[in-house]
């Protein structure tokens, strides 16, 4: 006979797994947990192909052989999810016909049950799980920096050939990491904190269908289009704010060289300050000149009033120059859209100056550059939309532009390239013979090659648009009858 303990409350889930859990000959499957209210703990836990069945099979477990020191027997009131009330009361009455029944009541089950029950089907889908996980105010400051890194998009500004040096101080022990902005090339996109002073060797040869080099100690966050994450992880998001009609979902993940693992304690801590810290160093524009001298540095308020800090910086990566003697780029051409409109103009130095603080992303000239010189600056714009400049802005960024090369081609033409350490992109072709290549020309040879290369909205010159990149350039012009040619 089962007897009934005052003390006792039992709180009661039930929910879908059929998507987590693949059994031959059933095509949906339930899960029902049973915890102890005032512990937390498991009393019993079921996956069978009904609601009824699952509830029968952790019930029996929860009233004769619960986990741990738990004692056996009835609960003196059981609460559960809406909607199942009902069939809490069958089975619990079916299993003790002779002991009255607890009044049952139908809850709000809160965060933390939910985040167990999802800790549960993270077991059922292969997921390892910690040991100790996170919290819901943990959760909660994880979600919240994630949807302020999705709705900035860092990765339409950087991109994932570029690492950012991170060390975080968390709890009272600082560690080093390489955090990198994942989605520039469209693919996957997120941010992977690397332990540790570099990314792994081999990760830069990322190709489709091929292994990812992962150290133990890895953290990812992968934002994917909704359907393409695991049900369990995209309700979790939806559950702690992340908006139902977002564009793309999160799932975040522990990493290593043989599995991976849902997030613990510590990992969610150690991603919402790495979040933190990016954005905090996107909002000052992927300065390439002199990385090493642009550290942000920043605290963010945990859970539990803990106040962790950040300082972040871009490495600089390694000069190949001095291995190779030469650095040959075959030229690109996919960098400006076809139609986008693009024009050989100029600014005035004062103009420069205003104009500096309100582009989006800014690069200064570099340190070596000559003084200004000549009343105007010249320039290469390229006149486009948001969505496009943004993208153009962080391709040039990354290029690391010496500026604008000016390459004599058959037929009478002239293109217009954008050359760096990086690599080069064509941005457009004018006659040799154009006006306004004589003019462009002209003015560099006045501000002894400095110039600009501009990103900005068409709306720009009525004084309305944004200026979504201004790289200021120095490239030392060819002497008068002296030519470049393809």
């Amino acid at each position: 006979m089962v007897v009934a303990n005052p003390d006792r409350a039992w709180l009661v889930l039930v929910g879908d797994v059929s998507y987590a859990v693949h059994v031959r000959g059933h095509a949906q499957l339930q899960a029902a947990l049973v915890l102890d209210v005032s512990t937390g703990l498991v009393r019993g836990v079921a996956v069978a192909p009904s609601d009824i069945e699952a509830l029968a099979a952790a019930f029996t477990t929860a009233l004769s052989k619960p986990a741990g020191h738990l004692a056996p027997g009835q609960p003196d009131r059981v609460l559960c999810g809406p909607g199942v009330a009902a069939q809490v009361a069958d089975v619990l009455g079916g299993l003790a016909p002779s002991t009255p029944l607890p009044p049952i009541t139908e809850v709000a089950p809160g965060q933390e049950a939910e985040d167990i029950f999802d800790s549960f089907i993270g077991h059922m889908a292969g997921r390892a799980q910690p040991e100790e996980p996170p919290g819901p105010e943990d959760w909660q400051l994880l979600f919240d920096q994630t949807l302020a890194y999705f709705r900035t998009g860092p990765w339409t500004r950087w991109s994932d050939g570029i690492d950012l040096a991170l060390e975080l101080t968390v709890a009272g022990e600082s560690g080093r990491h390489v955090a990198v902005v994942m989605g520039n090339a469209g693919l996957q996109r997120g941010l992977v904190l690397y332990p540790g002073e570099a990314a792994p060797a081999g990760v830069r040869d990322f190709e489709p269908g091929k292994a990812v080099p992962t150290p133990a100690g890895t953290l990812i966050c992968a934002l994917d289009p909704p359907g393409e994450q695991p049900a369990d992880l995209a309700a979790k998001a939806v559950r702690y704010g992340w908006p139902t009609d977002a564009e793309l979902v999160p799932a975040f993940l522990s990493a290593g060289p043989d599995e991976g693992s849902d997030l613990d304690r510590a990992g969610a801590q150690r991603l919402t300050v790495a979040i933190a810290a990016v954005l905090a160093h996107d909002a000052r524009g992927p300065i390439l000149a002199h990385p090493a001298r642009q550290t942000t540095t920043g605290s963010v308020l945990l859970a539990g009033g803990q106040r962790a800090s950040f300082g972040i910086c871009q490495r600089p990566q390694p000069d190949e120059q001095a291995l190779s003697g030469l650095r040959v780029h075959r030229v690109g051409s996919e960098l400006v859209p076809v139609g986008t409109a693009v024009v050989l103009g100029h600014l005035t130095w004062a103009a420069l100056a205003e104009m500096r603080g309100d582009a989006r992303l800014h690069r200064p000239a570099p340190s070596d550059a000559p003084v200004p010189a000549g009343s105007e600056v010249p320039l290469v714009a390229v006149l486009t939309k948001r969505r496009a400049g943004d993208r153009i802005a962080a391709k040039i960024a990354e290029l690391d532009p010496f500026g604008i090369a000016v390459v004599e081609v058959p037929d009478g033409q002239s293109a217009i390239t954008v050359v760096g350490k990086n690599g080069a992109e064509l941005v457009m072709e004018v006659a040799t013979s154009s006006p306004a290549l004589a003019v462009f020309r002209r003015r560099m040879r006045e501000t002894k090659g400095r110039h600009l290369v501009m990103i900005a909205d068409e709306a720009l010159s009525s004084g309305q648009g944004q200026v979504y990149g201004l790289f200021e350039c120095h490239q030392p012009p060819p002497s008068r009858g002296e030519t470049q040619s393809a």
